[in-house]
């Protein structure tokens, strides 16, 4: 058994191929694309790949990477794809076909600049290889089991019924650190569990007995924590006025909330918190600063809907790699008394998730 994991985001495309009993064969990814793309594969020298100028383009290179060293597309006995958004109808792993891959493509307005990769990736591998089952893992699915009081936004009803709620994300990432952490840690996985993702993309979810009871991303993935570009939780009536004061359209307005705030907004050098903690100019410390300090406010916020805290799990690339900014978030939630040795370090890994299910399904 070969199972191919496809992860498509909008610069990049992560491919990795796992075996029958989920050990790692090979990974890379088609990186920059939309500035400077090349294929890059562990073990193998980085080359530039400058013809391709979207994920789906991506998969066509990196599906001919693997047919030349012998990982045939047609010949993997399933492929997995991380699929954003799977609105309310799809919570869990499943064969895509024709029927459902229309039905995924009507959700796009739910997450316009997110899933349109993935699912033109699902499109395009299920082209090249169509006896093959394609599988979409969703990362909206984890928080399925959120009360619906944790899903609901203070809108007329109506709205509600029509699908805008809360729904969040990375939740194949926070499925991912519930499996991992007990090995990990040598310990019955934690009641209740603070789980941090932090990356360029920043979320953080409240976990009761390995579920999901409330996360900081809601409707779209600008919601909650700062992020690199993107301004996460914002007094909506900012946003109106600057469309009424700036005359922002509305295209203008989705540009700066998702793509010029954030990290990025509040330094005004860089999306990069590796950058911005090596720099000593003001701008880079106090956007560091507002980062670890609106981080611990929203930890805390999910804290009642665990009735309490047992241990914290930080993950994603800032959460695993940058110590300093886990060290001023913990110095903020100092007051909850979570003893150091349950604070812990779990290695993002989605394409793993995927796999599992994949396997598991198949």
């Amino acid at each position: 058994m070969k199972i191919l994991v496809l992860n498509a985001g909008s610069s990049s495309l992560k491919f990795a191929v796992f075996g029958r009993s989920l050990e790692l064969v090979i990974k890379g990814q088609v990186s920059g694309i939309g500035s400077k793309p090349r294929l890059e594969v562990d073990g193998h020298a980085a080359r530039e790949v400058p013809h391709v100028t979207s994920p789906t383009e991506g998969l066509l290179v990196a599906a001919e990477w693997l047919s030349d060293n012998g990982y045939e597309p047609a010949q993997f006995s399933g492929i997995g794809h991380r699929i954003v958004h799977g609105g309310t109808r799809y919570v869990t792993p499943i064969a895509v076909n024709d029927a459902i891959q229309h039905e995924l493509e009507e959700l796009r307005a739910l997450a316009p600049l997110h899933l349109p990769f993935g699912l033109g990736v699902l499109r395009e591998m299920r082209r090249v290889a169509p006896d093959v089952p394609n599988i979409a893992c969703f990362d909206t699915a984890f928080h399925a089991t959120q009360p619906e009081l944790a899903t609901r936004l203070p809108l007329p009803r109506a709205y509600f019924d029509k699908g805008y709620r809360r729904y969040g994300f990375h939740g194949l990432n926070y499925e991912h650190v519930v499996e991992a952490l007990p090995a990990l840690s040598g310990k019955p996985l934690p009641r209740r569990l603070l789980a941090a993702h932090l990356g360029s993309g920043a979320s953080m979810c409240a976990i009761f007995d390995g579920k999901s009871v409330a996360t900081t991303m809601g409707f779209s993935t600008a919601d909650g924590l700062v992020m690199g570009t993107r301004t996460g939780s914002i007094d909506p009536g900012v946003l109106v006025a600057l469309m009424r004061d700036e005359h922002l359209s509305l295209d203008q307005l989705e540009d700066l909330l998702y793509r010029r705030s954030g990290l990025l907004g509040l330094s005004g050098i860089s999306p990069d918190m590796r950058t911005l903690l090596a720099s000593d100019r003001t701008e880079a410390i106090e956007a560091v600063d507002y980062y670890c300090y609106s981080a611990a406010r929203h930890a805390a916020s999910l804290v009642p809907a665990l009735g309490g805290l047992d241990a914290i799990v930080f993950t994603g690339g800032v959460g695993e790699n940058a110590g300093a900014v886990r060290a001023r978030i913990l110095t903020h939630l100092k007051w909850l008394n979570v003893p150091g040795d349950q604070v812990f370090v779990v290695p993002a890994n989605e394409e793993l998730t995927i796999a599992r299910n994949v396997r598991d399904l198949i």
